[in-house]
């Protein structure tokens, strides 16, 4: 499908030579020329341009002042991110602490468990069942 419209494209955009008489059409279409008067070529004198002595210094004060502002919001943008780090720094430390203390409990919990004295064994001829 993509070939047939692009085979149909290329006819309809081939170059086509223009039909017997076209150029002498044209220029019947055309305004008859008028009569052209030679001009002398005009000379403007301009004084140089006064140049003030700042201006020199324009596009390197432009350029320092963007290093600047860069640096700044480099170092504010890296502030920000060491404040968020250590957010989330202290954050996991308190997860840490809360999660150790659960463990604490329960392996207390687990040492009583497994150092409690045994019940009395039962008497040798009872029956459990």
């Amino acid at each position: 499908m993509n070939e047939d419209i692009e085979n149909r494209l290329r006819r309809a955009l081939r170059p086509v030579d223009p039909s017997a008489g076209f150029t002498e059409r044209v220029m019947r279409a055309l305004p008859a020329p008028t009569s052209r008067v030679a001009l002398a070529p005009v000379t403007v004198l301009r004084s140089a341009p006064r140049t003030s002595r700042w201006q020199g210094f324009t596009a390197p004060a432009a350029l320092a002042a963007s290093l600047v502002v860069a640096v700044l919001l480099g170092q504010h943008v890296g502030q920000q991110q060491a404040d968020r780090d250590l957010r989330a720094g202290l954050a996991a430390r308190a997860e840490l602490l809360q999660a150790l203390r659960i463990t604490s409990k329960k392996l207390d919990l687990a040492y009583q468990a497994v150092n409690r004295p045994a019940p009395a064994a039962p008497p040798a001829g009872e029956n459990r069942s």
